[in-house]
């Protein structure tokens, strides 16, 4: 029999309400982060929002990678297939740890001359430098962390990680607290307190989803691997590897593409920057509504994809959707009427306050169609359609975005809101081809 709408509502809900909650925390983490260091003046903002791209275009491999490791436990749980599914998980842990204490090795050593390629603004290099610095030699804790969550979310636990997050939310902002101004007999570190707080956020965040994935009763956990004693072999590897490519290529081409236009904005000057960068802590809360529902379809339609149940898949899909569309014309609703209240909650001065209400308008509208990509992506990972992502992602950010973007800031000066139409136009297209997609793919066919 059919699940009829209550049970797939709840279904959906059971695992994409965590995962909202997930990211939400994070960008109200990441929110309250700024609003310490702005301590230190919008410079200090600027110096660590600067970091962003960079940070995320060296640990794009593993985002990549745990994407497809969602993916394919999702599927295996619907086979019913442990064994495959541990040896998966097993393989890509033993690729995670090889490749983070590598990049994070280059980082450190590469440091400088990396900030430099994406920030001419030398009033704010050498916060940024030391700030990019630290929290990259921490980056094994960031990827192992990062794995096992992978793995949590297509078995459907999203209540393990949304406490993972919680965890390095807390402590973050609390050796902020200690650290940034100096509280309770700790030194005043600035920019490098900051970055401490991040990296000890992310050990203790690591250190608990790996108590979790050590107990014996998950469908997939460490002591499992260990008993079957898998070996990272060169076949293993390819088999990741070539399951993973276009993943692989959509991180590295849009993180690419991220990176050049964070390199773009950059140029608008720090003031346009500052206007920016608290305004991309709205665009997060946007991926937390989308991250959520993106999570809830990778699992269960990964999972009735895995049993070959292809009616109940696409009954899911369609509940999914209409409740996407619902949640992102709220939030965009919501973001629009906030506006000045959020920026006056990072600074008093009325022409930056101004500016940013201005923002959270785009910002509002853009909500609708990244909200949605989210939603679409996540049924077409689902079921490992990992190509038509990636063309949607690579299209968006390196032709629309990137070329929108450079006209808006270079020949038309329009200095933030060029950002913003870039963004625009970006997540639309986006949105607008992975719908297609939906509609091509067989296993969505009625």
């Amino acid at each position: 029999m059919d699940p009829d709408n209550k049970t797939v509502t709840k279904d959906i809900l059971k695992i994409g309400v965590p995962s909202f909650l997930e990211v939400l925390f994070t960008t109200f983490s990441n929110i309250i982060d700024s609003k310490m260091v702005s301590a230190m003046g919008l410079t200090a903002i600027s110096a660590v929002s600067v970091t962003n791209p960079p940070r995320l275009f060296i640990i794009s491999v593993f985002i990549a990678v745990n994407t497809v490791l969602s993916s394919l436990t999702a599927k295996c749980v619907g086979m019913n297939d442990r064994d495959e599914a541990n040896r998966i998980f097993d393989s890509v842990m033993k690729m995670v740890l090889i490749a983070s204490v590598v990049l994070s090795a280059l980082s450190v050593a590469l440091a400088r001359p990396i900030m430099f390629a994406f920030s001419h603004q030398m009033d704010i290099m050498d916060d940024s430098v030391i700030y990019f610095r630290i929290v990259m030699a921490g980056t094994i804790f960031n990827a192992v962390f990062m794995a096992i969550n992978a793995m949590m979310r297509g078995c459907g636990h999203t209540n393990l990680t949304f406490t993972s997050n919680v965890i390095f939310c807390v402590v973050n902002i609390f050796f902020n607290y200690l650290l940034i101004e100096g509280h309770l007999g700790f030194p005043a570190l600035g920019i490098a307190g900051a970055a401490i707080a991040t990296v000890t956020g992310m050990a203790a965040a690591m250190v608990f989803i790996l108590v979790m994935a050590f107990k014996k009763d998950m469908f997939v956990n460490i002591p499992y691997c260990l008993s079957k004693k898998y070996k990272l072999t060169r076949e293993g590897s390819k088999e990741i590897n070539a399951m993973a490519k276009s993943t692989i290529t959509d991180g590295l081409v849009t993180r690419i593409s991220i990176l050049l236009i964070g390199a773009v904005v950059a140029r608008i000057g720090s003031y346009h920057l500052a206007v920016y960068s608290v305004g991309m802590h709205l665009m997060t809360a946007n991926q937390a509504l989308g991250t959520g529902l993106s999570t809830a379809a990778v699992a269960l339609i990964g999972r009735y994809y895995g049993a070959g149940d292809k009616k109940t898949l696409n009954i899911y899909k369609r509940q999914i959707i209409k409740i996407t569309l619902i949640a992102a014309i709220g939030l965009g609703a919501i973001i629009m009427l906030g506006g000045r209240w959020f920026y006056g909650f990072f600074s008093d001065d009325p022409q930056f306050i101004s500016m940013g209400a201005i923002s959270c308008l785009f910002i509002g509208v853009i909500t609708l169609s990244q909200t949605m990509k989210f939603s679409y992506a996540g049924c077409l990972q689902g079921v490992g359609a990992m190509k038509e992502v990636m063309t949607a992602s690579i299209i968006s950010f390196a032709v629309v975005n990137l070329g929108v973007l450079a006209i808006c800031v270079f020949v038309l000066k329009l200095g933030v809101w060029g950002a913003w139409i870039g963004s625009l136009a970006s997540q639309t297209v986006q949105a607008f081809m992975l719908w297609r997609y939906t509609r091509k793919i067989d296993a969505f066919r009625e």
